[in-house]
């Protein structure tokens, strides 16, 4: 019994010109539709081993998980805006003023009672 090929032939050159102008066609900005969420014309997207490096810890079902949570974050720090507004969030939840009527614990001055 002889194998049979099932290989599609090779593109010409002038399927190839055709693919690639129906692609810049479809890409470009003014034929994207109304409200299109992403537009990555200008973004440097990462190659392929950037990609592969980034989600190589990805979690598969029934793995235990990652041995440092907290690593995800690290390579991924917010930016300055993002830290601002934490700390304000965090000045604003700490001030006295913003405390529940008859809310028991201060320890807004860091210092700790003596146990004993």
């Amino acid at each position: 019994m002889s194998e049979v090929d099932e290989t599609p032939p090779e593109p010409d050159r002038t399927e190839i010109d055709e693919i690639e102008r129906e692609r810049e066609r479809r890409l470009a900005p003014e034929n994207r539709p109304e409200n299109a969420e992403v537009d990555n014309t200008d973004a440097t997207l990462p190659t392929v081993e950037e990609f592969d490096r980034r989600n190589a810890d990805e979690e598969t079902e029934g793995s235990a998980g990652h041995a440092d949570p907290s690593e995800v974050f690290r390579e991924n720090p917010p930016s300055e805006e993002e830290v601002k507004e934490i700390e304000e969030e965090r000045e604003r939840r700490l001030a006295p003023e913003n405390r529940p009527d008859n809310a028991v614990v201060d320890n807004t001055g860091g210092a700790e009672p003596d146990e004993g």
